[in-house]
C-alpha cells in the first residue's frame, strides 16, 4: 500500500477518550497529518520551561533552531543529512518525523511568556509510523503550512537509509517567493525535486525530530531509539549549532526526545527517544 493510501486509512478518530481527550492513531478515513509550528511547554504562569540541561522544552519539537531574532539573518536556504531511524511498536500507534524547514519558530526573542509562533513553515523530511508490531511504514514528504503534509511517492524509504534534503528560495527571494525543495535517498539513489510558490517569513531554520499532529492535536511519538543529523547548512554556510537554540521534547502523550550537544564539527547532533523522561543523549 502506498503512502497516500496509507494516509487515507491512517486515522479519523484523532480524538479518542482514554481517560481524557487525546489524539490517537486509528484506521479508516483521511488523515490531515501536519508537522506543526513549535509548541512550548509552559509553567503555571505561562512562562516557557527549560529542561535540566538548559534546553527549551517543547510539546512537539526537539533539535536545533537558528532564529533571526538572535542571528539577525533571514533564511533563504537550508540543507541537512540524517539517517532514517528504525521505529518500534510500543503498544500504541505512533509516529515520528525527521525534517528540515524554514519558519515555524517563535517570531521574537523568548522572554517570559512571549513566544508567538511563526505561522509560516515550509519543510520536508521523513515520517516513521508504527501501526503494530507487523505494520511499520517509512516515507518521504513535504509540507507548506497551513496545508497538510504531502507524501513523496517516488522515493522508497527504509530504516538506515541516509537522506539529504534541501530547500532554497530563488533570486532575492522577494514576492512571489519561488522555493525549490529537493530530497535524495543516498542509499538507494532515488531523488525528487519540485518548485513551489510560497510566502515564508524566513525567520528561522530548523533541524528537527518531531511528534507530528493531526486535527486532534499532537500524536504519540514513535520509539525511534536514536537518530543522527549532520552536514547542516543555512544560507550556503555550514552552521555552528553552538549558536542555535536547543529544544527537547515532552510529548503530551508521554514520550520524550532528548538531544545531544553539537558534534565535533558543530553541524550535527543526535536525538534520543525515551518513554520515561529526558535522558543523557550522546553525540554521534
Amino acid at each position: 500500500m502506498n503512502a497516500s493510501n496509507r494516509l487515507s486509512s491512517f486515522l479519523i478518530c484523532a480524538l479518542a477518550i482514554i481517560g481524557s481527550a487525546s489524539p490517537v492513531l486509528a484506521r479508516p478515513a483521511r488523515l490531515h497529518l501536519k508537522s506543526a509550528p513549535i509548541e512550548l511547554v509552559r509553567d503555571k504562569n505561562g512562562n516557557p520551561v527549560a529542561s535540566i540541561d538548559g534546553e527549551l522544552l517543547s510539546d512537539n519539537w526537539s533539535g536545533y533552531v537558528l532564529s533571526s531574532a538572535y542571528t539577525k539573518q533571514n533564511y533563504k536556504s537550508a540543507s541537512a543529512t540524517w539517517v532514517v531511524p528504525e521505529v518500534t511498536y510500543d503498544g500504541i500507534q505512533s509516529i515520528s518525523a525527521n525534517w528540515i524547514g524554514i519558519g515555524g519558530f517563535c517570531k521574537s526573542k523568548i522572554k517570559h511568556e512571549r513566544c508567538k509562533p511563526d505561522k509560516t513553515l515550509i519543510q520536508m523530511g521523513t515520517y516513521q509510523a508504527a501501526y503494530s508490531d507487523d505494520d511499520i511504514e517509512y516515507y518521504a514528504w513535504y509540507e507548506k503550512i497551513p496545508a497538510s503534509s504531502v507524501p513523496i511517492e517516488t522515493i522508497d524509504v527504509s530504516p538506515g537509509d541516509t537522506i539529504t534534503a534541501s530547500l532554497s528560495c530563488s533570486g532575492k527571494c522577494k514576492n512571489p517567493q519561488q522555493w525549490t525543495l529537493s530530497i535524495e535517498d543516498v542509499t538507494n539513489s532515488q531523488s525528487w525535486s519540485q518548485v513551489f510558490t510560497y510566502q515564508s517569513s524566513k525567520r528561522s531554520v530548523d533541524f528537527i525530530e518531531e511528534a507530528p499532529s493531526s486535527g486532534g492535536g499532537i500524536l504519540p511519538l514513535a520509539d525511534f531509539d536514536k537518530t543522527f543529523f549532520s552536514a547542516s547548512v543555512a544560507n550556503g554556510s555550514s552552521v555552528n549549532l553552538d549558536d542555535a537554540i536547543g529544544l527537547e521534547m515532552e510529548d503530551p502523550q508521554g514520550q520524550f526526545s532528548s538531544i545531544s550537544p553539537p558534534d565535533m564539527s558543530k553541524d550535527g547532533f543526535a536525538a534520543c527517544f525515551s518513554d520515561s523522561g529526558l535522558v543523557d543523549c550522546t553525540d554521534p
